[in-house]
């Protein structure tokens, strides 16, 4: 059953009304409508149609079964710089295991065919990720820079690089409205757009940056694929792969907000809009598969967790607020509340069977490409 959580407070906010007007309007006492917006009680079964009525709103809508229609939608924020500041451990345990190495550089060699040294520009770049990856795949002479609006991803950015002995150049700024002195040959983002809330614009300005007959690659994914992409031994792969009530989040969030959960299969089609030149698509090939007695598998595991927010467990008013926020979004209160079920149970098994798990993990990853115009490339 799903836990009823009364929305008469707020719509009664809403419509400006004190508790004593909404009193007088359904017949009851202050002290009534005053419980009801404590959870001290429920109003009794045969008020709660005339209580929606009132506000005209559907009875789930009072109980918070459903997102009341016409509320304020609430902005995701992780296009803002305040929610990365305190995400570089995420990101640094969810980076670990992205690419096979060899893949990347057939790409570099056979695919892109750099065969000279390339000045590469990465948008939203983080910690650097991606520049520890192609330096040392890239001819020499090749530099990078990265730009992203975290202070505290740049600065570790800088002491990774210096760590592996590698240069860099960190621009700490917003890549949209930042003025940039030179353009690159290669102009790269890996799992930014599906943050943004303007993909088309985030890929234009890369487009600017980019030199005459360089090269955009675009790195990203596609949210079905990627729900679709881990499996647990010990767990029901039907469960794990279910969508619950996400499609309707996913389509609200692009309606209010322009965040687009199918990035990853639109970017083709946005690049050529865009006037790129011999645009394809290719999969990153990397698929984690972990099991028992594998080198490193009990930090495999300790960074599957952490990346998926499973080591530790939350209050039931934190996970109270994320049903709420997952309801501001389009879902109902039934699925986002399976969700939530669905995570605990996940959690409770993978911490319960460290020692033995073995999973596959595939993120689904897209690598769109293209070049700028016609002609040599580099």
């Amino acid at each position: 059953m799903s836990t009823i959580h009364l929305r008469i407070y707020d719509l009664r906010k809403a419509n400006r009304m004190s508790q004593k007007e909404l009193a007088d309007e359904v017949g009851v006492s202050v002290q009534t409508v005053s419980k009801w917006e404590n959870n001290v009680c429920m109003p009794d079964i045969t008020m709660l149609p005339d209580i929606a009525k009132f506000f005209r709103v559907t009875v789930d809508e009072l109980l918070g079964l459903s997102p009341l229609a016409g509320e304020e939608y609430i902005p995701v924020r992780s296009a803002e710089k305040d929610y990365w500041e305190s995400r570089l451990n995420y990101l640094k345990t969810s980076r670990r295991s992205m690419w096979n190495d060899d893949y990347l550089k057939f790409l570099i060699e056979q695919v892109w065919k750099i065969a000279g040294p390339v000045d590469v520009l990465d948008c939203g770049c983080g910690f650097g990720y991606m520049g520890i990856m192609l330096l040392p795949l890239l001819p020499e002479g090749s530099t990078y820079t990265g730009i992203d609006f975290s202070t505290n991803m740049l600065r570790e950015g800088e002491k990774l690089f210096a760590e592996e002995g590698y240069e860099a150049e960190f621009i700490c700024d917003d890549f949209l409205q930042h003025t940039f002195r030179k353009h690159y040959d290669i102009t790269l983002s890996q799992c930014v757009m599906r943050h943004v809330n303007a993909p088309q614009e985030f890929l234009r300005k890369m487009i600017e940056q980019t030199k005459p007959g360089g090269l955009v690659i675009a790195i990203d994914v596609n949210r079905e694929l990627e729900s679709d992409g881990l499996y647990i031994d010990g767990l029901e792969y039907s469960e794990l792969c279910s969508r619950m009530g996400f499609r309707k989040m996913w389509v609200k969030e692009k309606e209010c907000q322009g965040r687009d959960y199918a990035i990853g299969m639109r970017l083709p089609l946005m690049m050529r809009k865009e006037g790129l030149m011999q645009v394809d698509v290719r999969m990153n090939d990397r698929v984690r598969f972990v099991y028992p007695g594998q080198d490193k598998h009990a930090e495999s595991v300790e960074c599957f967790m952490e990346e998926k927010n499973w080591r530790h467990s939350i209050s039931p008013e934190a996970e109270e607020e994320v049903v709420r926020g997952f309801i501001n979004h389009g879902m109902s209160r039934k699925e986002a509340e399976s969700y939530c079920r669905m995570q605990r149970k996940i959690q409770t098994f993978v911490t319960a069977n460290q020692d033995d798990l073995q999973y596959l993990h595939y993120r689904g990853l897209l690598i769109s490409y293209g070049w700028k115009k016609y002609g040599n490339r580099f």
